[in-house]
């Protein structure tokens, strides 16, 4: 919630779109809202065309109000008075690139939850842990990438899968995760493991006696042991070569590709492919990719899931 300090209330103004903004008056030293101004078709597309170039996020014309309360909102709070304006600024690779980080963190969703699809862990049991018969010799040593990690829940739920698993099973859990997002913001929340309660609703009670630590106000930290468990790298996937990890069992890409094209999502599953080691397992949402064929994938049959297993080198 904003504060303001005035004399008087202050009037508020909605746009078609329900976009708010701050502006001086000479009446008074405070801040009042008013509208933004439209946003013409020629800008809009500078704007797409920029995002997309940079994160591979395709915004079309039915999301035009989406970009713009996010663009207004952050204009508001560094005083910009044009979406032209803070278009130059954040386009200039020099002076904008502190500020274009933070508007990615703006425009990417980050509301999430642990156990979020539990179904990925039916699949991962059934149709890697079991028919590779990981259990004989009483270890798990599996390596997992979850894609597009935000502030941390998808991640961490795995490792609590894991090391729940293992537990049961009487197996040493030698697994580990890399975690990866394009805002270094949602990571940084990710880093320090702490969730409010509304983010833990799905989990089963024995996870959360066992493997967080409450801190107050109704908040919760994750213990140190699944903390290590999980490293966290920001990563565009448009710039996938930089990533120095390969061999994964396990690869997590759950409503990442909803932000991209159809040739965008092909380019990213190819890749995907190549960072699996055969028998590996690619899980993505459900309905994310229709179409997609690759020599080195099979299509895996399993509940509410979207999943691929690379079966040749």
């Amino acid at each position: 919630m904003m504060s303001l300090k005035k004399s008087e209330s202050l009037p508020v103004n909605l746009d078609s779109e329900n976009r708010l903004t701050e502006s001086k008056t000479p009446e008074s030293e405070g801040w009042h809202f008013r509208t933004m101004p439209e946003m013409d078709d020629e800008l809009f597309d500078k704007w797409v065309s920029l995002v997309e170039a940079r994160t591979g996020m395709r915004i079309p014309q039915s999301r035009k109000s989406f970009l713009l309360s996010k663009l207004s909102i952050r204009m508001r709070e560094i005083k910009s008075e044009s979406y032209q304006q803070y278009y130059e600024l954040v386009s200039d690779e020099n002076r904008g690139l502190v500020e274009w980080e933070t508007l990615v963190d703006r425009l990417t969703v980050h509301e999430t939850r642990f156990w979020r699809d539990d179904s990925i862990f039916g699949l991962i049991e059934k149709e890697y842990i079991e028919k590779n018969r990981l259990l004989a010799n009483r270890e798990l040593n599996l390596q997992v990438w979850s894609v597009g990690c935000a502030t941390g829940e998808e991640p961490y739920s795995l490792a609590l899968w894991f090391e729940h698993y293992c537990r049961l099973n009487s197996v040493d859990n030698k697994q580990g995760i890399h975690a990866t997002d394009i805002s270094r913001d949602a990571l940084t929340t990710a880093r320090n493991g702490i969730y409010p309660d509304n983010r833990l609703t799905n989990l089963p009670g024995e996870y959360l006696k066992h493997y967080f630590t409450e801190v107050g106000d109704n908040r919760f930290r994750i213990n140190k042991q699944l903390k290590q468990r999980v490293c966290f790298t920001k990563l565009n996937l448009l710039n996938m070569e930089t990533f120095p990890y390969s061999e994964f069992d396990i690869i997590v890409c759950q409503n990442v590709m909803i932000y991209f094209d159809q040739a965008l999502r092909i380019k990213i599953l190819n890749q995907f492919a190549e960072y699996l080691k055969t028998g590996g397992i690619l899980i993505l949402g459900a309905g994310e990719v229709l179409g997609w064929n690759h020599p080195k994938m099979e299509s895996v049959s399993f509940q509410s899931t979207l999943a691929f297993r690379r079966v040749y080198e």
